[in-house]
């Protein structure tokens, strides 16, 4: 289990760092997340060795967990791979025939279960919520290892009808996962008990969430780059809202004394999709006047609550839900697994509540969902809001097509020509 103790270990020394040579202009929350991903991972190492069921597909892992299942993150482990070890991987899925124009952080945790770097798991949920890939490279994985595997079919549009598909299959894969696993067993009360703690997440990224609109933005760039992450997920949920809770105190003291990410803030560009995660064209943005108070990956609208309501809300569908029907809301409204044009109006719903001057959209290769609706996001800004574009193409994990200077490059012009369309000197 090499990426576990790698990420132990790597986490301990960011911890030690802080603890001895706190820096002043660093989230003092910073402590617990590594904390809390350490802990993560050394819970995972201690289930292997016990010989727990794990599984993994659903997120938030609240059900998962509820049925007593330990849950693994293996597209999230894959992300934290960026570098030389990421093409080691590529080259590893090239030499089995997988198709390698995919989305890449769908892929690579393909050899690295194989590798046993990570741990396999027992039981795969598959759902069209996340992006085509991501399903795929489970029933890829699931095949070869025969591993039991359940799929999720989630329908374009979210009302009373597909609320009720979806629950249904809730129940469904619950019945297959207990004849399949002795000892898995749906508990009610466990999954009201996660679901509360992630509400309460929820609510803490809605207030800073409302903390990105301040001028100038509390938050950097690379902060903003973070894929929310339910408490569910982990092995101490409590933890998970601790620190979050933290953070946004962190945000508050820095609104608090007018601070902001760029000592002034000349731009505020939202990011969306994905980004090269070796690399922090952030910064590079954020020395040219460039706030970041935003990335857009779709499902982050729901989990923030800046479009949509997530648990024990009664508005959406008219009436309060169940449990299983609370969990499948949060499926039931995807922009990766619904129409395109849900993915459009998020857009434009977030550019214009955040008061963003343009929009950097990462064409990620082999992202069948937003790769094509790139152009057509464009366009629509444009005609609807005056919010400049700029489309970039590349991979978030396989370094060898980047170029550093071409990116900078790129982004040093649009930034220019923003700066010109507000009439200031760049």
């Amino acid at each position: 289990m090499r990426f576990l103790l790698e990420e132990i270990e790597r986490y301990e020394k960011r911890i030690k760092r802080i603890k001895e040579n706190p820096d002043p202009t660093k989230p003092k929350s910073n402590v617990l997340l590594y904390e809390l991903e350490r802990d993560l991972r050394k819970s995972q190492l201690e289930a292997l060795k016990s010989g727990k069921y794990f599984a993994t597909g659903l997120y938030p892992a609240a059900l998962l967990k509820a049925m007593g299942f330990e849950v693994l993150d293996p597209i999230m482990a894959a992300d934290r791979t960026s570098g030389p070890r990421a093409c080691t991987y590529m080259n590893q899925v090239r030499s089995m025939n997988l198709p390698e124009q995919v989305c890449d952080r769908t892929t690579i945790y393909i050899p690295m279960i194989l590798n046993g770097d990570f741990p396999k798991p027992h039981f795969i949920v598959a759902s069209n919520w996340e992006c085509e890939c991501i399903p795929l490279s489970g029933m890829a994985l699931a095949r070869q290892l025969e591993i039991p595997i359940y799929y999720v079919d989630v329908s374009f549009e979210a009302d009373s009808e597909t609320l009720g598909y979806v629950t249904d299959q809730f129940r469904e894969m619950i019945e297959f996962a207990e004849r399949k696993f002795p000892g898995i067993k749906y508990n009610e009360e466990r999954l009201i008990e996660f679901q509360e703690i992630d509400k309460a997440y929820y609510e803490v990224w809605r207030e800073i969430y409302e903390m990105r609109k301040k001028k100038p933005c509390p938050m950097e760039g690379r902060e903003a780059f973070r894929e929310p992450r339910a408490p569910s997920l982990y092995h101490n949920p409590i933890k998970a809202l601790e620190y979050l809770k933290a953070y946004r105190d962190d945000l508050n003291e820095m609104v608090a004394k007018g601070v902001g990410a760029v000592k002034e803030e000349k731009l505020r560009v939202m990011w969306a999709v994905s980004g090269p995660f070796f690399a922090d064209p952030f910064k590079f943005l954020e020395e040219r006047g460039v706030s970041i108070p935003y990335w857009h990956i779709g499902e982050g609208s729901r989990y923030s609550g800046a479009r949509y309501p997530f648990y024990r809300d009664e508005t959406e569908y008219g009436r309060k839900l169940s449990p299983l029907e609370d969990e499948a809301r949060m499926f039931n409204c995807s922009a990766w697994g619904g129409l395109g044009k849900r993915w459009i109006e998020d857009t434009l719903f977030l550019c214009k509540d955040l008061s963003v001057d343009a929009l950097i959209y990462y064409q990620l290769w082999g992202c069948t969902v937003t790769v094509n609706l790139g152009k057509i996001v464009a366009d629509e800004l444009e005609k609807q809001l005056g919010i400049p574009t700029l489309l970039v193409e590349g991979r978030c994990l396989d370094q060898e097509s980047f170029d550093q200077r071409e990116l900078e490059e790129k982004l040093a012009d649009f930034v220019d020509m923003c700066l010109a369309m507000k009439g200031i000197p760049s």
